[in-house]
Formats: C-alpha cells, sequence, structure tokens
C-alpha cells in the first residue's frame, strides 16, 4: 500500500506537470512574451514560451531555458519510458486524414522532455485548434483518481476501453481528453481550441473522432 501510494503521488506529480504546462497553449496570444515555471522532480525548468510555443509555426519555435541543473533520470524511470510508445511515430497519412497539419508537429511539451511521458502535438492547417497526444505506463484507474479531472465518461475507442474527462480550471471549456487503454499503460487525446478561434468545435465529439481515427496504430502487444 505504501509503493502504492508513493506511485500515485508521482503519476499526480508527473501527470500535473505535463498536463499544467501543456494548456498554456489554450491561451494563444495572452501567452505572448511570458516564462512557464515548471516542477520536474522538485528541479524548476523554465520554459520561455510564446504563441508560437503552441504551434503556429510562423515564428520558429521558442527554446526551452533551464534552471541549469540538470535532472539524471533513475535506471527505473529509463526502464519504464524504453516501454512508453512514441505518438511521434504516428504515421503522416494518418494525421494528415483526420485533418492535422502534419508540418506542425512538436515534440515533448514546449521542448521539455518529461521523464515517464512521450508527448507529440499537431494544429489543424486552419490553426484553430490542437492536438496532443500524450503516452505514459500509467493506467486509466490512476487517471480517475485525479481530482483536477472531472466529467468521466466510459467508452470504447475502437477495441480499446477508453475514458473521456475534463480538466478543471481555465481551459475546461476549450479542451476535452480521451485517455485510452493499452498493454504498457494509456495514451491521452487531448484536443484543444485556440482561444482565438472563429468558429470553435466541440472540444469532447472532436476527442473522440480524433481519438477513433488514430486508435488503430495504437500498440496492441
Amino acid at each position: 500500500m505504501i509503493f502504492r501510494d508513493a506511485h500515485q503521488r508521482d503519476y499526480d506529480r508527473r501527470s500535473g506537470d505535463v498536463m499544467n504546462e501543456h494548456r498554456f497553449c489554450g491561451r494563444d496570444e495572452d501567452m505572448a512574451g511570458r516564462g512557464a515555471v515548471v516542477r520536474v522532480f522538485g528541479v524548476v525548468v523554465v520554459a520561455g514560451l510564446a504563441a508560437v510555443g503552441c504551434g503556429d509555426g510562423e515564428q520558429g519555435t521558442a527554446a526551452p531555458q533551464t534552471s541549469g541543473v540538470s535532472v539524471a533520470a533513475s535506471p527505473t524511470s529509463v526502464d519504464a519510458e524504453a516501454k512508453v510508445w512514441d505518438p511521434c511515430s504516428l504515421p503522416d497519412s494518418a494525421v494528415s486524414d483526420v485533418g492535422l497539419n502534419v508540418a506542425s508537429e512538436k515534440k515533448d511539451v514546449a521542448g521539455v522532455d518529461f521523464t515517464g511521458w512521450k508527448v507529440c502535438s499537431w494544429m489543424d492547417p486552419g490553426k484553430q485548434f490542437s492536438l496532443a497526444v500524450l503516452s505514459s505506463e500509467h493506467t486509466l484507474a490512476e487517471s480517475r483518481t485525479r481530482t483536477d479531472f472531472s466529467e468521466w465518461n466510459t467508452l470504447n475507442v475502437g477495441s480499446h476501453a477508453a475514458l473521456e474527462f475534463r480538466q478543471a480550471g481555465a481551459s475546461h471549456d476549450l479542451s476535452c481528453f480521451v485517455a485510452v487503454e493499452v498493454p504498457a499503460g494509456s495514451v491521452m487525446f487531448r484536443f484543444q481550441n485556440r482561444v482565438s478561434a472563429d468558429n470553435p468545435l466541440p472540444p469532447c465529439p472532436e476527442a473522440r473522432r480524433l481519438s477513433a481515427g488514430l486508435v488503430q496504430y495504437l500498440p496492441t502487444a
């Protein structure tokens, strides 16, 4: 029980870092020129975020700046990460078929590699919304224990068990998650409208549509 509680706390901290960092992209122009401070295992990583960090691809990618303290991954975390599926391995044709711009692909979160997670994101050609795909060793049951998520809905995506949910806070009305079970953990699909979107799409139906269109490429063994 002690090990399980420690594992859950570690998951809460890691996934909270990833989600909180990634949701800055929903603030669009309001975030231009601001710095986002993210805690990774007690080390502060300062990532200089501008609107381009959300994948508009017009002014280059903001390079993250660190505190100068490196984080050495433990052998256990390295072993676990080796099992995590890389969402950037999705075929370009599949990404294009669901209405995303292949050229907008961004790896990790604002250039920061969060140990235990693999992240890839794209925008649509009109730069109205983004899809982030977040892969980890953590299970659907662990996701459901998080108090910063709500509006849970159990469903199936293809042959995979899945959960649909929303995130509390400023991005609630802009985004929706669908977490899909895979043998080594889970893969989260996070749809998010941009604040400046002319005609924002309904987040949860879009999250379901995109996850259904890409689920065939998820690991099955």
